[in-house]
């Protein structure tokens, strides 16, 4: 197909370039594959103005050839036409070659029949060309595609929805061997990768370097992805990974800490806790708390802090203060000879999520408070064997541990389960049930702290001198694959958190440097970073 055009008139600015929107238009119309059956090149085929001529004769010669040899004449209308000579001249070519011809016109500022009415009407607009002032290259593009359509359906004569079902057809077809071609260049290179040995996991990327002295730290946690690590009545910030940390002053002194918010940590004296802002150090939130400190939880601006007398104090993010019910409990259950019976009391261990607080004891009894009616959760049937005399099957403890063996950490999943470790053994709940499953899985060494990868199954489990890299069993409950152990410093006591980003892992040491951990691919010492959509 001929184009006859004004260049002036076919440019458009996009963004910071401009275009020529009838050379866009070619490509567009380019694009089209010829039907079986019909006479000619493979694809359809544009001619330009001098862009698709080999000069070698007159302006006349070369405009016959290419006019004569096109199946159709189109004549894009816009203001500058009738200024243009050689516009004129293709069309007056045109009309003397092919007069039985009818010509195409696109329209681009101008109607046909305004143009040369003599020549031309506007039952003959084969194309709107026609694009906002404030599109974009990819909404022009789409424009011309869609009235590409149009034009290639006049030319070989055939439905619009058949050109277009086959110009999407193909589309996909192309986008298929692309797609293939990337998944075996991806897979050769993953064999490769494979081949060569390297490991992918939490590895460690950096370590930190440590102020003249940080032993014991409280607790840890990140503002702004930026490291940050509690201790005594400092939090020491890692700005510069490889330089020593700025020390912030806290208004409370901290045996413990949990991060609270992207941007604060909740802090536990002896017998009082704060909401600590990490940009500068003050306090927004300060209560005293009756009885010596004895466990601490956050979620998503929630808090918890229990007391060694049992009590518990809920803190909301607006700050409403609500002290747990503690109804009547029996313990020893499992054992006649330490029963005893009293209020409910909440352990050293806490942990919150949007429905339930879940407590357990060095002492081995665990409960799970329902927020949102008060209650405990109780089991149909208890979920540990109960020693005559039986006197209560139903209680807030919920489970208590053999010989009463201390329950070391407890943790929501993602899925809203509970899970908890006992010994060497980690257990999971479902708080709707109160059921509880022992969960198989490698030998691992007492848990200290279970941190659930968000958006997964996996988990990170720290222990005395370990950090476990587990995945829970997408089809079988109670099964959990142990994929990767790393060694720490022996007894180390670690304390970890992990950042907004869901990976970034921060772990700080009894007497060593804390140190940053993410998923990897670890091969011959280099470390590359893995994305969260393959990891």
């Amino acid at each position: 197909m001929f184009i006859s055009y004004v260049r002036s008139d076919a440019r458009v600015k996009l963004g910071r370039r401009t275009f020529d929107i009838v050379e866009l238009l070619k490509r567009e119309l380019e694009s089209h594959v010829r039907p079986k059956g019909f006479p000619g090149p493979s694809n359809f085929v544009v001619c330009t103005d001098i862009d698709d001529f080999e000069l070698g004769g007159t302006f006349d010669q070369v405009m016959r050839d290419r006019i004569l040899h096109s199946t159709g004449f189109l004549l894009v209308c816009s203001p500058q036409v009738q200024a243009s000579k050689y516009v004129l001249r293709e069309i007056e070519l045109f009309r003397l070659l092919k007069p039985a011809q009818p010509p195409l016109a696109a329209i681009r500022g101008a109607t046909p029949s305004s143009i040369l009415p003599e020549f031309f009407s506007d039952q003959i607009v084969a194309a709107d060309l026609t694009c906002p002032a404030d599109a974009t290259l990819r909404e022009v593009r789409a424009t011309l595609r869609r009235e590409s359509h149009k034009i290639v359906a006049q030319i070989w004569g055939i439905p619009t929805r058949q050109v277009y079902d086959r110009f999407e057809e193909r589309r996909r077809f192309i986008r298929r061997r692309i797609a293939a071609a990337a998944v075996g260049a991806l897979g050769s290179l993953v064999g490769i990768v494979l081949w060569l040995g390297g490991e992918a996991g939490y590895h460690r990327v950096k370590e930190l370097t440590p102020p003249a002295k940080l032993v014991s730290p409280a607790g840890v946690g990140f503002t702004a992805s930026i490291p940050v690590v509690i201790r005594d009545r400092a939090a020491y910030i890692w700005k510069n990974p490889a330089i020593a940390p700025e020390k912030l002053d806290l208004s409370i002194y901290a045996l413990r800490a949990l991060q609270h918010s992207p941007s604060s940590m909740l802090v536990a004296d002896v017998n009082q806790f704060a909401i600590v802002d990490i940009s500068t150090g003050n306090s927004s939130f300060q209560r005293a708390f009756g009885g010596e400190f004895a466990g601490i939880a956050t979620w998503k601006g929630w808090s918890a802090v229990s007391n060694k007398d049992g009590a518990v104090l809920i803190v909301s993010p607006e700050g409403t203060v609500s002290e747990g019910p503690r109804p009547s409990s029996q313990t020893g259950r499992r054992f006649p000879t330490f029963r005893e019976t009293g209020p409910f009391r909440y352990g050293e261990h806490l942990a919150l999520n949007e429905h339930y607080l879940a407590s357990a004891t060095l002492t081995g009894q665990l409960g799970i408070l329902d927020r949102k009616t008060g209650h405990f959760v109780v089991a149909d049937i208890p979920q540990f064997p109960l020693v005559e005399p039986i006197e209560r099957k139903e209680d807030p403890v919920l489970y208590e541990t053999e010989n009463t063996r201390p329950i070391s950490t407890v943790a929501f999943l993602p899925d809203g389960d509970l899970m908890f470790a006992e010994g060497g053994g980690l257990r999971r709940i479902d708080p709707s049930s109160g059921k509880i499953t022992f969960l198989s899985h490698c030998p691992i060494e007492l848990a200290r702290q279970i941190i659930p990868l968000p958006r997964s199954h996996r988990l990170i489990v720290l222990t005395t001198s370990t950090l476990e890299e587990l995945e829970m069993d997408k089809d079988d409950r109670s099964k959990v694959h142990c994929l990767r152990r790393s060694t720490l410093a022996p007894k180390s006591a670690p304390r970890a958190a992990l950042s907004n980003d869901g990976q970034t892992l921060l772990v700080a040491y009894f007497d060593a440097a804390p140190d940053v951990w993410q998923p990897t691919y670890s091969l011959f010492g280099l470390q590359v970073r893995l994305p969260s959509w393959l990891w």
